[in-house]
């Protein structure tokens, strides 16, 4: 089980917030996207006729897709009603579902469902894949990133919070109920910062509220840009590490 409880309402507010800026801040989940586009491109299907994209954002997942592959219906969700407007510039085939996906029901006969970057702001992933697994044709995928335990491993030591992300293995154990993992991998990357409160800005700008739980103070930012510079701190700045996990999967046949 994915132990959480996510206020979806603050995070939908952080990406309003991030519509102007995500793209220019957003170079790991951009090449995040890029990774996952390529390794579709490696499996044996050319054309997905009826599409469905969780978290699309502001479409960097989305206009990667489209200059690789077409499609007859491309459903595209995000908590976020206001990406609407960028999507419909992309391609005439993009229905916008608007919403919390776990609550929405999904489109059915789906040949790919497909996400980058989002399936760790779920309260109950397992709960999830059983429909998405009622959702795909039997030939269809299940192709997508989330992260891992080491993400934003500073900001969680620093100050003892963050997202209950799954590690590797659970993510290959819950699927494989439900699904054959055709491919899966995992990275680590890391990039640097001025100083701490640059990593800070740095996720603000890409939708995550900086640091959930309480308002900060000045006190509260003077405490973590000391407490982070005397451990991370390097004659390249500060770290802030991303470990993204990938996969894709086809469901299983369940008697």
């Amino acid at each position: 089980m994915q132990h959480q409880n996510i206020n979806k309402d603050k995070v939908q507010k952080g990406f309003v917030k991030s519509i102007e800026t995500y793209r220019k801040h957003a170079i790991v989940q951009e090449a995040i996207a890029s990774r996952l586009i390529n390794e579709l491109l490696r499996q044996p299907v050319s054309h997905f006729s009826k599409v469905l994209e969780i978290g699309c954002g502001p479409a960097v997942l989305t206009d990667k897709f489209f200059q690789k592959f077409n499609t007859d219906l491309y459903y595209a969700n995000d908590i976020v009603e206001e990406y609407s407007d960028i999507l419909s510039s992309i391609h005439s085939d993009i229905q916008f579902l608007g919403g919390d996906i776990e609550s929405l029901d999904l489109p059915d006969s789906l040949d790919l469902i497909i996400s980058s970057s989002t399936f760790q702001w779920f309260n109950n992933l397992d709960g999830f894949l059983i429909k998405i697994h009622k959702a795909l044709q039997p030939d269809g995928l299940l192709v997508f990133s989330t992260f891992g335990p080491d993400n934003y491993r500073e900001i969680r030591e620093v100050n003892g919070k963050g997202l209950n992300y799954l590690s590797f293995g659970k993510h290959e154990r819950l699927l494989s109920d439900k699904f054959e993992i055709l491919w899966s991998d995992k990275e680590t990357i890391t990039r640097f910062f001025s100083d701490p409160l640059g990593v800070l800005y740095h996720m603000k700008q890409t939708g995550v509220n900086g640091i959930p739980g309480k308002a900060w103070t000045k006190s509260d930012l003077m405490n973590f840009k000391e407490d982070y510079q005397d451990l991370f701190g390097t004659d390249l700045g500060v770290p802030l590490t991303y470990q993204p996990l990938y996969f894709i999967a086809k469901p299983k046949k369940i008697n």
